[in-house]
């Protein structure tokens, strides 16, 4: 296990860390780095773009994405939270990151998570092989990624993947329902 700032050094130097989040375990890297993002692609078996990052308040999403009245509604309700938003980019990420100019962006209601994005954005995909059952705990993805990935512990996570909305078209549209569901959400979403 690493301190939070051995893993801050160690994703400006590229490599992968498991960590847990408020949903579940998670596995991330710096989205600004190509041979880092590749290399998260292949350790985790993915072959499609769009990732989720995480930033660490709610003033960022401004800088790293378009908003507007809706989302900003939505962003003021539910963030920090289990709520994936899906936002058109402001910001050229590594390939792989982004998926048709729009970028999944997460504000955690987690220490752990909020240390580790202070100095930048992190990538936040759930800790298993593509396809696979997601890690529940640090052992779990050890025996699945090994010494491919550096670890660090946290306050666990509650077990259930966050709700995904997608603010990118005129009429918002929830992709998954997680751990964040309500008619406030849908009230909000309906509106």
């Amino acid at each position: 296990m690493i301190s939070i700032k051995e893993a801050i050094r160690a994703i400006g130097d590229g490599k992968i860390l498991i960590y847990p989040t408020d949903t579940v375990w998670g596995m991330g890297c710096d989205p600004f780095n190509q041979k880092a993002v590749d290399l998260l692609f292949k350790i985790k078996g993915k072959n499609k773009s769009g990732l989720s990052i995480i930033l660490n308040n709610l003033k960022l999403i401004e800088q790293y994405c378009e908003v507007n009245e809706l989302s900003r509604n939505i962003i003021q309700n539910f963030l920090p939270g289990p709520v994936t938003l899906i936002l058109k980019s402001k910001v050229r990420f590594a390939n792989g990151v982004m998926r048709n100019g729009n970028i999944a962006i997460r504000i955690p209601k987690h220490k752990t998570c909020l240390a580790l994005s202070q100095e930048m954005p992190l990538i936040s995909t759930s800790a298993n092989k593509h396809g696979e059952n997601i890690a529940r705990n640090v052992k779990e993805a050890k025996n699945i990624f090994d010494s491919k990935c550096l670890y660090i512990e946290g306050e666990e996570p509650e077990g259930i993947e966050s709700t995904i909305i997608d603010m990118t078209k005129e009429k918002p549209e929830i992709k998954r329902i997680g751990a964040l569901y309500s008619s406030i959400l849908e009230g909000i979403i309906e509106s």
